[in-house]
This record gives C-alpha cells, structure tokens and sequence, in this order.
C-alpha cells in the first residue's frame, strides 16, 4: 500500500471515528437539527478535491483543506473552486437530507397513531 493511500485510510478512519463522536452528541437534539448538523460534517471532512498538479493529476485532498490554505496562499480566486465544490455538495446532500427525513416522518406516523389508540 501506498503513502498516499495509507493517508487517506487514516484520514477516513479519525472522520468515521469523531463522524461517531458527533453522532453521540447529538442523539437527544432534534431530528433536523441532527441531521443538518452531521451533514454539514459530512461534506466538510469527506469531500476530495483534486491538487491539480501538473506531473499528478489522480492526487486528491479534503476539499476544505485546499479551499482554506489555497485562499491563504494563493489569493481568493484559487480557493474558489474547491469552496464552490463545498457549498454545491453540501445543498444537494442537505436536499437528500430533507428528503429522507420528511419520507421516514410519513413511515413513523402510522407507528405513533397505533401507539396511541
């Protein structure tokens, strides 16, 4: 295996691992609030954008990481792309978000109205 994706299997597992931490967290807040919150996280920690770079085109790093530290040092237009990246991934993902939680509402309220009677 190598560096690269040796990296990257430590990169996912410390995610998955604090994605958890988060989860616990958040176990009694609201069900939107949850999900918006852990979808948020989600896009920011797991979202690969490519280095660009000129003799490795395959080389990829956490989208935000490149988005903040290209801003820093190469001005506001070179971090524009991966930030664009961000925020596009992070409205569809809120989008499906949205979409489960109302179509597992509908699931649940048959459950709750048996419940009750």
């Amino acid at each position: 295996m190598d560096k690269q994706m040796l990296a990257w299997c430590v990169y996912l597992a410390g995610g998955v691992l604090l994605g958890l931490f988060v989860w616990r967290i958040t176990r009694n807040w609201s069900r939107y609030i949850r999900h918006f919150l852990l979808v948020t996280y989600a896009v920011l920690v797991f979202t690969p954008f490519s280095l660009n770079l000129a003799d490795k085109p395959d080389v990829y790093a956490p989208a935000l990481f490149i988005a903040v530290l290209n801003t820093l040092f190469q001005g506001e237009d070179a971090g524009l792309d991966a930030a664009v990246t961000l925020a596009l991934i992070w409205i569809v993902a809120l989008v499906v978000s949205m979409g489960y939680l109302i179509a597992s509402s509908f699931w649940r309220r048959p459950k709750a109205v048996a419940s009750e009677e």
